[in-house]
């Protein structure tokens, strides 16, 4: 009985490495054309993102500080005024240091002056506005416009995502049926798909960026444009052929 047993199992073991192998060879040896297809979807911007900030400097540590709270505190409330909700503006940067002044300084002379940063960040969906959020903040006691950029909603991103999907399917096949035709092949199937993530899509407005408020002695609304973006997306598709 022993010994028809450990028959049985050389059997077995010896039929599992029989088909192993095979399954293995079918699965890699499908005759196949692999392309990639990329697709994009050109939008206008929904929503808009801006940085701003106060800058106070004095050689009283709390001085500097204390001017700095309130300025920013005025900054805040005139971009509620425009009915930007509390949400949407949040508090990105928050600084205080010290430093000899240089020569040429207002507060040349003295030993250490101190600096105080408070940078706020405004969200918005009204992109139109984005140059009036900037003009709001700056005439209200802000000295630094630190960056203005452009995007989509999360929303928008992903129905648009889908457009760009479908017009990279379409060009992917396209070209694996040109290749198929030049190959004297026919295709029969999708064998594997393979798509590459992609992030929101943003655009700046670089004049902007790291701008220094000194003064303005006159008003001019500041012209911002919010231009369009591109939302792309890539796939590799395998197609399964024969001749």
């Amino acid at each position: 009985m022993k010994m028809k047993m450990k028959w049985f199992g050389l059997c077995l073991l010896m039929v599992c490495c029989l088909v192993v192998p095979v399954a293995a060879a079918d699965s890699s040896d499908i005759p196949a054309i692999t392309v990639s297809g990329t697709g994009s979807v050109t939008t206008a911007p929904d929503e808009v993102i801006i940085s701003v900030g106060v800058e106070t400097t004095n050689t009283d540590p709390v001085t500097a500080q204390q001017e700095n709270a309130k300025k920013s505190a005025a900054v805040i409330s005139a971009l509620k005024g425009l009915g930007i909700a509390s949400e949407d503006i949040k508090t990105s940067g928050y600084r205080m240091y010290s430093h000899t002044p240089d020569e040429d300084s207002v507060f040349s002379g003295e030993k250490e002056v101190y600096v105080v940063s408070n940078t706020v960040t405004v969200t918005d969906n009204d992109v139109s506005r984005a140059g009036k959020i900037i003009d709001t903040a700056v005439m209200s006691g802000a000295n630094n416009v630190n960056s203005v950029r452009f995007t989509i909603s999360d929303e928008k991103a992903q129905s648009l995502r889908a457009q760009a999907l479908i017009a990279a399917v379409a060009q992917a096949r396209g070209d694996a049926d040109t290749l198929a035709g030049a190959l004297g092949v026919s295709i029969t199937g999708v064998h594997d798909v393979t798509t590459y993530g992609s992030s929101t899509p943003i655009a700046y407005a670089d004049n902007m960026a790291g701008g220094r408020v000194e003064s303005a002695k006159f008003y001019a609304p500041t012209p911002i444009e919010a231009g369009t973006l591109d939302v792309t997306a890539t796939v590799n598709i395998v197609y399964a052929i024969q001749n």
